[in-house]
């Protein structure tokens, strides 16, 4: 345990506090109105934090290396932290977002639910806002193009996007 007079009660564990700090960070630059300051914005604040003499070390160290200013190198590694918070973030939820469709399409494929099963009354035509798969074909709908959408009785039915040519191929059936 390390003793933190900043911390309620005193008491954290440093994976506790690097945890907190990370998430504090990244819920604080989520609340900016703005995007990350541009290179001629003037750099009137000044931000003051208690590090330990190794850390010191090692960021003198490093700015005598890459021959810049500490405060640079300090304010640098902020900004592209924040940065790359944001982009494993939206990565993350566009990878997530990424499965759940697959899963749906391999349950689909593994338990053989065509249309009329899955109780698909008709499609809607409409231009899509986000990529998607041709849920007969498989071809990349990107956000943009047209496609249709299922229509079905059943609430809990996963929706199923069909490229143009595939609609064509199900209206003369």
């Amino acid at each position: 345990m390390v003793v933190d007079e900043a911390c309620p009660g005193g008491r954290v564990s440093r994976g506790l506090t690097l945890y907190h700090n990370v998430v504090s960070a990244y819920h604080a630059m989520a609340r900016r109105p703005a995007d990350l300051p541009d290179e001629d914005e003037p750099k009137d604040r000044v931000l003051h934090t208690r590090i330990p003499e190794s850390l010191e070390d090692a960021i003198k160290s490093k700015a005598r290396r890459l021959r810049i200013p500490v405060s640079n190198l300090v304010r640098n590694v902020l900004e592209q932290t924040f940065q790359l918070v944001e982009d494993v973030v939206g990565d993350g939820l566009e990878i997530a977002s990424t499965a759940r469709r697959g899963a749906a399409r391999v349950r689909q494929a593994a338990t053989g639910v065509g249309s009329q099963a899955a109780g698909i009354y008709g499609w809607q035509e409409l231009i899509l806002n986000r990529d998607e798969r041709c849920g007969h074909c498989g071809v990349e709908l990107d956000r943009g193009a047209r496609a249709c959408r299922s229509l079905s009785d059943r609430p809990d039915a996963a929706p199923v996007f069909l490229c143009p040519v595939c609609v064509a191929e199900v209206g003369k059936g």
